[in-house]
């Protein structure tokens, strides 16, 4: 059976823990979403998983996903594409600072089937 995988790039970031609560921030601009932190590098790619997962199960039942640049329908999920200096230009502005070190790390997921409204 052949699955659809979908590939974005995360940028990753080491913080001050005594400032930011966590070793390693991140920031995914083709979701528009910097919620994953954590402790360690795996971690955060974890969580930032998880949020993309999310995000593909409701591709149809709400439109973030499009106005973020990508193309969805109930059988694919075609994401915007950055250049990697874009990727960290975004997230220094999302967050305000200046990154010296960034990671940027390709989130590579199997596409999940849809989630049906449940209203």
């Amino acid at each position: 059976m052949e699955t659809n995988r979908v590939q974005v790039k995360l940028v990753v970031f080491p913080t001050n823990k005594n400032e930011w609560n966590n070793n390693y921030c991140s920031y995914c601009p083709a979701i528009r979403d910097f919620c994953a932190r954590g402790n360690t590098i795996p971690e955060v790619i974890k969580y930032a998983e998880m949020r993309l997962k999310e995000e593909l199960q409701d591709r149809v039942s709400y439109n973030t996903l499009e106005k973020c640049g990508w193309k969805v329908s109930e059988n694919s999920a075609i994401p915007p594409i950055f250049a990697d200096e874009e990727l960290v230009l975004q997230t220094e502005y999302c967050f305000g600072i200046k990154i010296s070190n960034p990671i940027i790390i390709e989130l590579d997921v199997e596409q999940p089937q849809i989630r049906k409204n449940q209203f």
